[in-house]
C-alpha cells in the first residue's frame, strides 16, 4: 500500500507562480498562510480555471477531490488574481470600487464553513506594497458574508453599501435576492458552489433552481458591465460557475445539467474531462492514504467507559505536548449537549447538587473520574446560536489542545488546524459522510487517526468501507480499557475494576440531579431516533430491532432504559379536565414512584454486576423495552 500523503503538497517542478498566479499573491498567500506548494488537485485545477484568461472563452467546472487537499485556494487564488490584474489594466479609480456591486458568490452548506472562507479571503486579499514592481494596487475590494444569525436590516445594509465578494448560505442569499432591492448583482462573473454534494443532501436543491434563475434574469445582456470593462482580458466574458465537493454522485450532475454550460470534470486522481465521461459507477470514495483508520466493536453497554478511555489515555500519553486535539462525532445535538455536560462535570465532585447525600458524595469521591480528561471540552450542533457557534469554532481552531463534540454540522469543508484524531462514536447514517467526518484530520498531507465505534451486531458495515477501497484495522476493547489501570495493575481483574468504577459514578452523577436524568433521557431519544435514520441500502445493518435498548441506555449514563420518557415531560396543566382527574393521580404516582426509585436507586447493589461478563448477560440493568412503530420513523430536527 502507497502510505504517501495523497493529499499533501506535491514535490516537483509545478508552482504556483508557473501556473500564472500573480508574484504579490503568491508570496502574500506565503507569508500569511504558509502555503508555498500547490497540492494535487490545484496544480490540476489551477491552471484550467486560469487559461479561460487567454483562450477568451469561459466554461464552468466541477472540482472533486478528497477532503484536506486545498480546494477553497482552488477556487479563490484565479478569482483574486483576475481582480488584482483588473484593477492594474483599469486605473480609474471610479470604476472599481464597492460600489460596483457583487462579482463573486461563493455558497456554503455551513454557516462554520463561509466564516472561513471569509478569513482566508481576507488574509488573500490583503496584499501588502508589491515587492517585485513599482505598481500600487488599489485596495477596493470588499469581503463579507450574509448567513444569518443576525437582523436582516445589518445585512440589507451592508449590502447597499456593496460587497465586491460574497460568502453566504443559500436560504439567506434567496432572500436578499428576492426582496433587497439595493443588492447589485448585475455584473456577477463567479459563482462557486463549494460542498455541492451536501447543499443537495441538505435540501437545498430547489433553493439552488431559485438562484440560478434569479442570477440569469439579473445578469443577462448586462451591456454596462462589457462596456466598463471589456478592456481587461482578465475580466470574464460570462459567468462562471464552479461545484466544489469530495464526491460526486447522480445528484450533482444533475444540479450541474440544468445549472452549469459545458462544464469540465476535474478530479484529484484523475485527467480532467467532461462531466458526461465521469461514471458514478466507477466513482470510489477517496481519504488520505497517510491517514491512519481503525474500528473498535464495542458492546453497548461498555461504549461510554471505551470512549473515555481512549481520551484519557491520549492526553495521559501527550500531557507536555501541544497541538492535540480530537473531534468526536455523535449523531444528533441532544447527544452531544449531554456528553458535553457528562464530562465537563461529572468529575467535579464538590459541586453536586444539594439533591445528593452525603453518601452519594463519599462513593463519588473517586479519582477514577474526579478529573475525567486533563484537556478542554468543546461542543458544536445546529441548535445553538450563531454567536455561540461562531465563537466555539474560533476558540476550538486557536486552542493548542481540546476535544469537540459535534455533529456533521462539523463534517463539511471546515479546516480545524491540527485535529489529530477523529472518533465517530456514532457511525454515519450515509457512507459518505464517514469520509467527510475523516476528513478533518491528515489535511494537506499531514498525518491523522480516524477510529470508528460499531455495535457486534454492525459489523457488516466494516465490509461496506472494504468495498470502497476503505480499509480499517480492528481494535479490542480489551487494549484500550487496560490503558485505564495504573502499571502495576495491568491484570485482568484490576482494569475491569477501573472501568466499572467509572461506569457507575457517571450514572450516580446522571441520578444525582432531575435536570441532568431528563438531559440523559433526550439524548437516549434522540439518538434512538437518529438510528432508524440510516439510509436504506444500510438497513439491514443497522436497524432498531437489533438494538438491546438497555444497554444503550447504559451509554447515556441510565441504568434501565426510558420506558415513557415523553410522560416525564408532560405537564399536568394538561391534566384539568375534570374526566381526568383519575389520570392525574396515576400520573403523579407513578412520579413520585419514579422518583423514589431514583432516590433510594443507591440501595440497590450494583457493585456486584460485573459489566464484562458477557455470560451473565441476562442479569443486565437495562432490559429491552417495546418500541411503538411510529416514534422510531420521525426524524428529529435535533439530528443536524
Amino acid at each position: 500500500m502507497d502510505h504517501k500523503p495523497s493529499n499533501a503538497p506535491i514535490d516537483d517542478t509545478s508552482s504556483f507562480k508557473s501556473m500564472g498566479l500573480d508574484n504579490d499573491l503568491v508570496e502574500n498567500m506565503k507569508n500569511k498562510l504558509g502555503v508555498e506548494k500547490p497540492t494535487n488537485i490545484q496544480s490540476k485545477a489551477i491552471p484550467i480555471l486560469m487559461s479561460s484568461i487567454n483562450k477568451n472563452v469561459e466554461f464552468d467546472v466541477i472540482v472533486q477531490s478528497e477532503t484536506g487537499s486545498g480546494k477553497t485556494l482552488t477556487y479563490l487564488l484565479p478569482i483574486v488574481h483576475r481582480l488584482i490584474n483588473i484593477t492594474i489594466d483599469i486605473q480609474n479609480n471610479g470604476l472599481l470600487s464597492r460600489s460596483i456591486g457583487t462579482l463573486a458568490i461563493i455558497l456554503t452548506p455551513t454557516r462554520e464553513l463561509a466564516i472561513q472562507v471569509v478569513s482566508v479571503l481576507k488574509y488573500l486579499i490583503n496584499i501588502p506594497p508589491s515587492k517585485f514592481t513599482s505598481r500600487h494596487l488599489n485596495h477596493w475590494i470588499v469581503i463579507g458574508n450574509v448567513i444569518g444569525g443576525e437582523k436582516k436590516q445589518s445585512e440589507k445594509a451592508r449590502l447597499r453599501k456593496g460587497i465586491n465578494i460574497l460568502v453566504c448560505t443559500p436560504g439567506r442569499l434567496l432572500d436578499h435576492l428576492q426582496n433587497t432591492k439595493s443588492f447589485l448583482v448585475k455584473n456577477l462573473c463567479w459563482l462557486i458552489l463549494d460542498e455541492a454534494d451536501r447543499l443537495l443532501e441538505l435540501g437545498f436543491e430547489e433553493t439552488l433552481q431559485s438562484i440560478i434563475k434569479i442570477l440569469d434574469e439579473k445578469t443577462i445582456n448586462s451591456e454596462t458591465k462589457n462596456q466598463i470593462f471589456s478592456s481587461s482580458k482578465f475580466w470574464p466574458k460570462r459567468r462562471q460557475i464552479i461545484l466544489c465537493s469530495a464526491t460526486l454522485k447522480d445528484d450533482v450532475k444533475r444540479l450541474a445539467g440544468y445549472t452549469l454550460f459545458n462544464p469540465i470534470f476535474i478530479g484529484g486522481n484523475d485527467d480532467f474531462s467532461f462531466i458526461e465521461e465521469k461514471s458514478e459507477k466507477n466513482a470510489k470514495f477517496n481519504t488520505p492514504n497517510q491517514l491512519k483508520q481503525s474500528y473498535i466493536i464495542t458492546p453497548a453497554k461498555l461504549r461510554l467507559v471505551t470512549l473515555t478511555a481512549i481520551l484519557k489515555s491520549t492526553f495521559k500519553q501527550i500531557r507536555n505536548l501541544m497541538n492535540r486535539k480530537i473531534i468526536v462525532f455523535v449523531s444528533c445535538c441532544d447527544s452531544v449537549d449531554f456528553h458535553f455536560d457528562l464530562f465537563m462535570n461529572a468529575g467535579k465532585i464538590n459541586e453536586l447538587d444539594d439533591e445528593n447525600s452525603d453518601d452519594d458524595k463519599l462513593k463519588n469521591n473517586d479519582q477514577s473520574i474526579s478529573t475525567i480528561i486533563p484537556a478542554k471540552i468543546f461542543r458544536l450542533h445546529g441548535d445553538l446560536t450563531q454567536n455561540v457557534r461562531t465563537e466555539i469554532f474560533n476558540e476550538f481552531s486557536r486552542s493548542n489542545s481540546g476535544i469537540l463534540f459535534c455533529t456533521d454540522v462539523a463534517a463539511r469543508g471546515l479546516d480545524l488546524p491540527d485535529v489529530a484524531e477523529i472518533i465517530q462514536y456514532d457511525p454515519p447514517t450515509d457512507l459518505k459522510d464517514y469520509v467527510h467526518r475523516v476528513g478533518r484530520t491528515a489535511r494537506l498531507g499531514k498525518e491523522g487517526e480516524a477510529i470508528l465505534f460499531i455495535l457486534p451486531s454492525e459489523i457488516e458495515y466494516i465490509n461496506v468501507l472494504k468495498s470502497q477501497e476503505i480499509f480499517a484495522e480492528p481494535v479490542r476493547v480489551e487494549t484500550l480499557l487496560k490503558s485505564l489501570a495504573t502499571q502495576n495493575k495491568r491484570n485482568k481483574n484490576e482494569y475491569e475494576v477501573v472501568a466499572t468504577d467509572i461506569q457507575l459514578n457517571f450514572e450516580r452523577y446522571v441520578l444525582s440531579n432531575s435536570k441532568r436524568t431528563t438531559l440523559a433521557q433526550k439524548a437516549y431519544s434522540s439518538h434512538i431516533r437518529a438510528y432508524a435514520t440510516h439510509v436504506s441500502t444500510e438497513k439491514h445493518i443497522f436497524h432498531v430491532k437489533k438494538l438491546h435498548l438497555g444497554h444503550i441506555a447504559k451509554s447515556f449514563g441510565l441504568r434501565e432504559a426510558p420506558s415513557n420518557v415523553n410522560n416525564n415531560l408532560v405537564s399536568s396543566k394538561k391534566l384539568d379536565n375534570k374526566n381526568d382527574h383519575k389520570k392525574e393521580k396515576i400520573f403523579n404516582k407513578e412520579k413520585k414512584n419514579s422518583y423514589d426509585d431514583q432516590k433510594n436507586i443507591k440501595k440497590r447493589n450494583f457493585e456486584i454486576m460485573n459489566e464484562f461478563s458477557v455470560g451473565n448477560y441476562g442479569s443486565m440493568i437495562g432490559p429491552t423495552t417495546k418500541r411503538k412503530r411510529k416514534g422510531f420513523l420521525q426524524i428529529s430536527k435535533e439530528m443536524y
